[in-house]
């Protein structure tokens, strides 16, 4: 009895170490990216949504207008920041990548450090 208890939680944790290395290797070829891009109103955000929603190579795309940003989770394998920069100027819009900077040796640009 004890032994089979200790195989199944051989087995159990053998199938969660299986699912993330698969989940970590669907991911490897993955970028995110957040642009700042004057919005509008809600039809730019419809037009953004619908030329990238669609689009190969990109995974996700979050319109946030208060923020006036879009974050892009795309693919490595078939795109790039200047491609889709390039893919904003075909809309008219103007998107610049938000590069966030780490902190500094005295950790002192985030609450909690």
């Amino acid at each position: 009895m004890k032994t089979m208890m200790n195989l199944k939680a051989i087995m159990l944790l053998a199938m969660i170490s299986f699912f993330a290395l698969n989940l970590s290797a669907q991911h490897a070829d993955e970028a995110q990216v957040l642009f700042s891009v004057k919005i509008d109103c809600k039809s730019c955000v419809k037009k953004i949504e619908n030329h990238f929603g669609p689009m190969r190579g990109v995974k996700k795309v979050k319109v946030n207008m208060p923020d006036q940003t879009v974050n892009i989770v795309y693919s490595t394998k078939r795109l790039d920041e200047a491609k889709l920069i390039a893919e904003f100027k075909k809309l008219d819009l103007e998107a610049t990548p938000i590069v966030e900077k780490p902190c500094g040796a005295k950790k002192t640009c985030c609450p909690g450090h």
